[in-house]
């Protein structure tokens, strides 16, 4: 994978960024993918974009300017191996190669556990905690897939015993599904002991509610004779259950006839059953299911050193299924990883890869999701007329769900301004599709604005939307707020169109709640009178260095404080003669 190599500066070693996002972002800002100490760079310098194989990097309006290979940057630059980007006195070397091997090592996998003890028949032995033999197995893995305890002696019951565990320890090392994992598992068993009937019990969380107590399902079952056995409609004794479940205890019976556990009628086979194991399938003191295994057929059918022998092999395959769900779920987690990174870096690509120019203006925009993706919307469209629409918008609700709505509006803001409609009419078509189109709890505050650079005149519509703040030159500040509802509230709603003259000097600045609502480890919200107090006292700044005042803020104010919402944030300048 590329990365970013940052050269040593003094009293820092090198450090490294691989480029896995979308956009790698570069600053003095926290806020940045990758943070540089430097006093001469801009809290938001530089950014790295993907683009299909290629990426490419662009200076963010800083006031010192970003250097690649000595030459400023003033457009995108795809960058080549080896390119040296220098920002400030940092030097950040680009990089397509990467060390990516996997390493690899020896691993240990442990079953820690205490010795065996006499069984007495009809009675009831410590399970979770004798379960098994101290077992260590080694074997070449990644890291992956360690597991491990602190080693312990090895003692084994029998000569035989531990030929026993040794094959069943190499079977189970199989690259095999859950399910494959617990039909070896009872083929050991089948081996080892006399059974005539075995099931893998495992406790899983009911599909419907993942936050319910969680109920023991038969995932495998295996007969003597060869079939699958009766598979999901296996019975346990209540008794037997708590016993193993709760008290991580393993159970042997020679006669569950004549056993008063069993007095509840409710065997594991509707039958007569007669000889009886169960055993909990735990690591690390967690159980997480159990194997039981009988014979219809045989009194006296099990010994304590058969209960010994299907303990130790419950030890074994405890750990290795409790690697196969892991593995699982690390499949699981990789794959909406995946999604997740492409659904960002398509959001991204909805958002301007850079600011349109503007005769006599300065604009720019700039978005941090909470999370990987956003509800946040900016936008930057020039018009056949030569006017540009410069929009923002906040999606109800974080996440997946907000981006995929955040796409809608983004669609639909794009679709309509190439028609001929008024302000109002694209606002008014916008509020009707995202009504009909949505859930009745999902909605949309919209800032949708058209720029004049001949009359320097806006037109805006404000959605429900934080009433931008436009700072004249000489201080003054007007809330621009004349709209109607967010849009996909109401059908068929009516919007008011609000104007405004920029005059040189004048900034507009717009930005989603991430800003006004930021709040510090205290609880307090940054507010409105903060930024409108910011923008005065740096009206005069160009528009990126007024970006880089208003995150310092917020940084500052903010502290250790968790990122509560998206952060969208859009400046508009009109130049002044003297700039």
């Amino acid at each position: 994978m590329p990365r970013l190599l940052v050269r040593a500066t003094p009293g820092r070693g090198d450090s490294i960024v691989e480029l896995s996002r979308p956009r790698t972002t570069i600053g003095r800002s926290a806020r940045n993918d990758l943070c540089v100490e430097d006093p001469f760079a801009s809290r938001l310098h530089a950014e790295v974009r993907r683009r299909g194989d290629s990426y490419w990097i662009t200076d963010l309006g800083s006031a010192n300017g970003t250097l690649l290979n000595g030459a400023r940057l003033t457009t995108p630059v795809q960058l080549n191996d080896l390119d040296t980007i220098r920002i400030g006195e940092t030097d950040i070397v680009y990089s397509e190669r990467a060390d990516t091997a996997p390493a690899r090592g020896r691993t240990s996998i442990l079953f820690n556990d205490s010795s065996l003890a006499p069984v007495p028949e009809a009675t009831i032995m410590g399970g979770a905690r004798n379960s098994a033999a101290n077992l260590l197995l080694s074997f070449e893995s990644s890291p992956m897939t360690q597991i491990g305890q602190a080693p312990a002696k090895l003692e084994i019951a029998q000569d035989d015993s531990l030929a026993v565990i040794s094959r069943v320890s190499l079977t189970l090392l199989s690259p095999l599904s859950l399910d494959e994992t617990l039909q070896q598992v009872l083929d050991c068993i089948f081996e080892a002991v006399p059974a005539d009937r075995g099931y893998v019990m495992l406790l899983e969380a009911p599909e419907s509610d993942a936050n319910a107590e969680p109920e023991l399902v038969c995932k495998a079952s295996k007969t003597r004779k060869g079939d699958a056995g009766e598979g999901g409609n296996v019975e346990l004794s209540r008794s037997i259950i708590d016993q193993v479940l709760k008290q991580g205890d393993s159970v042997l019976t020679s006669d569950a006839l004549q056993d008063p556990r069993f007095q509840e009628r409710q065997s594991i086979v509707l039958g007569n059953v007669r000889s009886v194991m169960a055993v909990p399938l735990a690591v690390e003191g967690r159980i997480a299911g159990m194997v039981y295994v009988d014979s219809p057929y045989h009194s006296n059918r099990f010994t304590k050193r058969d209960l010994q022998l299907l303990a130790l092999i419950a030890g074994v395959a405890a750990i290795r299924i409790e690697n196969v769900r892991l593995l699982e779920v690390q499949v699981e987690q990789k794959r909406l990883a995946n999604e997740l990174a492409v659904a960002s870096e398509i959001q991204l690509r909805l958002h301007p890869a850079a600011s349109p120019q503007i005769s006599s203006y300065e604009l720019l925009g700039v978005s941090f999701p909470c999370y990987e993706v956003g509800g946040d919307y900016f936008d930057f469209i020039e018009k056949p007329d030569s006017r540009h629409v410069i929009a923002l918008g906040d999606v109800s609700g974080k996440g997946t769900g907000a981006a995929l709505l955040m796409s809608s509006v983004h669609a639909a803001v794009r679709a309509h301004t190439r028609t001929r409609l008024s302000a109002s009419e694209i606002v008014g078509e916008i509020n009707q599709y995202i009504y009909d189109n949505t859930p009745s709890n999902r909605y949309v505050t919209l800032f949708y604005s058209e720029l004049d650079p001949r009359t320097n005149q806006l037109t805006y519509i404000n959605a429900g939307h934080n009433s931008p703040l436009l700072v004249r030159a000489n201080g003054e500040v007007i809330a621009l707020d004349i709209g109607g509802f967010p849009v996909g509230i109401t059908p068929f709603a009516d919007y008011r169109e609000g104007w405004a003259e920029l005059e040189p000097g004048d900034v507009l600045v717009i930005y989603s709640d991430g800003v006004s609502e930021s709040v510090n480890e205290e609880g307090e919200e940054f507010g409105e009178a903060r930024l409108i107090e910011i923008v005065q006292k740096n009206r005069g700044r160009t528009a990126a260095s007024l970006r880089d005042r208003i995150d310092e803020a917020l940084t500052k104010f903010v502290g250790k404080a968790n990122t509560v919402d998206d952060l969208t944030l859009v400046i508009l300048k009109r130049k002044s003669s003297a700039e």
